[in-house]
């Protein structure tokens, strides 16, 4: 692919909002694809909305950035698919929209099924998690538009199933994310099938400088479009923080939902395991739930969403895969039981509540370990968060966070040594203290008459053939140990979409 040139410096930027059309009738879209703004029920358009359509129409490269939840999908669809012509059998796609996670990708296929409708385009959808064959019979029919995470989309290219020779209209949707998760190889390898005359399409939450610094080369003479500038979060969102001990997280995320209700939250944890272990524990209190994240099937996590969505749980437990872009309508809160270490992926989470103008709220639990990571988000957003007013009555445990009731965001933080001595000092601490109330706890017990519990398990003996052969009562009744295993397998058994029984719902 020749290589385009960009000339990034001269770019012109759209900031203010006042001067922006205020009805998509004003914006230059035809008239099926007004029908289609229509059927999805939009009044207004949003600012990038409004400032992004009429630069696409044009056929001008265009790299946006605007908060979450803030309409950046129907941004790019309406204007590109309005002006897309349509493949012959067999040939396309025509325009490529590359995405970094499944979820992303499902709810941009459901917008563009919308307005497909209207203007009579075919897209397919390319994601990890699921059979190659539909995927690969869907683009040797041929297609419009290709919806596609980065994975799956490079192996479709390998195979030679998938050409991207004729594609017009190059759409790289949350760009920052995509290099965060270290898509940035991919997406060059990608970039590289398409012809140098396309017109590529950027849109994002931030321009930082690591996204304008990894893209530049892809754009030629683009409009940048910045709605919101880093680390804004949503004025319809309130944010509070509570200080809390790390052993009382779990006890004190339950009688929150008990109080604030567990209808339509999600809670935000760090890792897979976690997410899993949180999702346990609320079911054993009564909570219903689902898990979200990278180790579960494309299937398992589409499900978790429907369920979510129809009210057959209320809470979602999901890591930072679903942080991003996501649109699920009226979340009522966030919960972040742990605070993420990245403070822009902090204004992603709690985007999931108070979109499109509802009013929503999040709450942050923290503990001295995390208390830099707080700090860093307060100072990305430019200011502080308050403290959480309905925490009576909640166990926090002891060795709370402390936070300077006096502090300010642009306060000199510890660099990176001097803060992970300190995070290390505060971890050994809790770990020290944890040990002692293990201990205590096993003095206990043998004072009760009760065996102590060992720290670790009895090694299992190993079976062999030796063994059986050395024991003529196992070899003598193969069959009848055989049923006994089964049946007790039968009774271990968990549900196939879920870790553990559903149980009911906190009323």
């Amino acid at each position: 692919m020749a290589k385009r040139r960009s000339t990034t410096a001269s770019t012109p930027t759209i900031t203010a909002e006042k001067d922006l059309p205020t009805r998509f009738e004003d914006l230059g879209l035809s008239e099926r694809t007004l029908a289609a703004v229509r059927d999805m029920g939009y009044a207004a358009p949003t600012p990038v909305q409004a400032a992004s359509i009429p630069a696409v129409l044009a056929g001008t490269d265009v790299m946006a950035a605007a908060q979450t939840g803030t309409g950046k999908t129907a941004a790019f669809l309406l204007p590109s698919l309005d002006r897309l012509g349509h493949a012959r059998h067999g040939q396309g796609p025509l325009m490529l929209v590359v995405t970094p996670t499944r979820e992303l990708a499902a709810q941009i296929e459901e917008v563009a099924a919308t307005i497909c409708a209207h203007t009579g385009h075919t897209a397919t959808v390319l994601v990890g998690g699921v059979s190659y064959e539909p995927q690969r019979a869907a683009l040797h029919k041929g297609c419009d538009l290709v919806v596609a995470t980065p994975g799956r989309l490079i192996d479709l290219i390998n195979s030679g199933d998938c050409n991207l020779s004729q594609v017009e209209t190059l759409v790289l949707d949350e760009a920052d994310r995509m290099l965060d998760m270290g898509f940035l190889p991919d997406m060059r390898r990608i970039v590289a099938k398409t012809p140098a005359n396309r017109q590529t399409l950027l849109f994002s939450a931030t321009l930082s400088d690591d996204v304008l610094d990894n893209t530049k080369s892809l754009v030629n003479n683009p409009v940048r479009v910045e709605i919101a500038h880093k680390g804004t979060a949503a004025e319809t969102i309130d944010q509070f923080v509570l200080p809390i001990s790390h052993e009382a997280k779990n006890d004190a995320l339950i009688e929150v939902l008990r109080r604030e209700g567990a209808e339509r939250v999600i809670v935000f944890v760090r890792g897979k395991h976690r997410a899993d272990a949180v999702c346990r524990r609320l079911r054993k209190a009564g909570i219903e739930c689902a898990p979200i994240h990278g180790n579960r099937s494309q299937n398992q996590r589409a499900n978790a969403l429907r369920r979510f969505a129809d009210g057959e749980v209320g809470v979602l437990v999901a890591t930072d895969v679903l942080a991003r872009g996501i649109d699920i309508p009226n979340v009522a809160y966030v919960v972040n039981l742990d605070v993420p270490s990245d403070a822009e992926d902090y204004i992603h989470r709690i985007g999931r509540t108070g979109r499109a103008g509802e009013f929503g709220w999040a709450l942050t639990f923290a503990t001295p370990e995390e208390e830099f990571d707080l700090l860093d988000i307060e100072h990305l957003m430019g200011k502080n968060i308050p403290v959480y007013p309905r925490a009576q009555g909640i166990v926090l445990g002891d060795n709370l966070l402390v936070l300077d009731p006096n502090r300010t965001p642009a306060d000199m933080l510890p660099g990176k040594k001097e803060r992970k001595k300190i995070v290390d000092e505060r971890h050994e601490e809790r770990m020290a203290r944890t040990a002692e109330i293990v201990a205590n706890r096993s003095q206990r017990r043998a004072k009760r008459g009760r065996p102590a519990k060992s720290a670790i398990p009895a090694e299992k003996p190993k079976s062999s053939r030796r063994n059986k052969k050395a024991n003529p009562a196992r070899r003598s009744q193969p069959k009848q140990q055989a049923v006994g295993r089964s049946d007790r397998q039968r009774q271990r058994r968990r549900h196939p979409g879920d870790h553990g029984g559903v149980a009911s719902r906190v009323r």
